[in-house]
């Protein structure tokens, strides 16, 4: 399956989260290319929309790639046995741990501009994200909801690689995992399943938030 855009793919998933009839959702979108997708899934539930800045850690020799996640709050969910392929040393990774920290934290700080993080508690959260490659942010996106005590947590992304499908849907706590093609390609790319696929800025993010 090919989407022509990001907005596309978050219209056709909107179709299924429409139909489960959700109490009191929120979306919250991963940044910057779940932006786009989530925006477009709220827009069609008619319901509140919002992001979880987080940041990758990036392996020092190849930062294309990573190994872990850290979230605004400091949630760290770590790709372990990569970790212990990569052979990383605990201060490489203490390191590598505080510059996305802070670096999260920023993005914090210039996304919601003052204004408070929604209250979970009892709500259906939906996280939604452009594709899952390795499905590490997914996870701890999931981790950073999980405790804040939602009603009900579902996990939605346009695509996903076999292995971070496999990975989100063997997580507890997940209520429900959406995905619209999975993709078992062992060089697998977010883009090459979308026409249109534009890198996406800080600017791009804030206008979409201020349409909110």
């Amino acid at each position: 399956m090919l989407f022509q855009n990001r907005t596309e793919a978050g219209e056709r998933l909107a179709r299924l989260l429409t139909a489960m009839s959700l109490r009191d959702p929120i979306v919250l979108a991963i940044p910057r290319g779940g932006i786009p997708v989530g925006a477009a899934a709220a827009q069609a539930l008619v319901c509140p929309f919002d992001i979880i800045p987080l940041i990758k850690m990036p392996i020092p020799w190849s930062p294309e790639a990573s190994y872990g996640v850290v979230v605004m709050d400091g949630t760290i969910t770590l790709n372990q046995p990569l970790v212990n392929r990569l052979e990383l040393s605990e201060r490489e990774v203490e390191m590598a741990e505080s510059m996305a920290r802070q670096e999260a934290t920023r993005r914090e700080q210039l996304y919601r501009q003052g204004r408070p993080f929604p209250n979970l508690g009892g709500k259906s959260i939906i996280i939604i994200d452009d594709g899952l490659a390795s499905g590490y942010s997914m996870l701890a996106a999931a981790s950073f909801v999980k405790k804040r005590n939602p009603r009900a947590l579902i996990v939605a992304s346009p695509v996903a690689s076999d292995v971070a499908h496999k990975l989100i849907a063997a997580e507890p706590g997940i209520d429900k995992f959406i995905i619209l093609v999975t993709d078992s390609e062992p060089l697998f790319s977010i883009s090459s399943h979308y026409t249109e696929y534009p890198n996406l800025t800080d600017d791009d993010v804030l206008r979409e938030l201020a349409r909110r």
